[in-house]
């Protein structure tokens, strides 16, 4: 039986279980809107995969439309600021929903 989405939940709690999830890549999946901005905004995959492995959450938890908990994760790096907007598809994954 898989974990059930938690009723509450902390930034803190967001931020390990993001982690823990962003270890292996395989788990971090971009939506076509956000391959599309990811494209027209010249933000590659990489680019997505290291602001949510690495960022610090700026916006968030809350609980979007689809009940799953939401954030948006930015990161600067080498001059750059890529920011994600990532759901939780609890427990199993991150979805990036769009980037910019």
């Amino acid at each position: 039986m898989s974990d059930p989405t938690p009723f509450q939940m902390s930034v803190a709690v967001a931020r390990q279980k993001i982690r823990e999830l962003a270890e292996d890549s395989d788990r971090i999946v971009v939506i076509s809107h956000g391959k599309a901005r990811g494209r027209q905004r010249g933000i590659t995959r990489r680019q997505m995969e290291l602001c949510v492995q690495k960022g610090v959450i700026i916006e968030g938890p809350f609980l979007n439309q689809h009940g799953n908990w939401q954030v948006t994760i930015q990161r600067r790096a080498a001059g750059e600021e890529v920011n994600c907007v990532v759901a939780i598809d609890w427990p199993n994954r991150l979805v990036i929903i769009t980037t910019y």
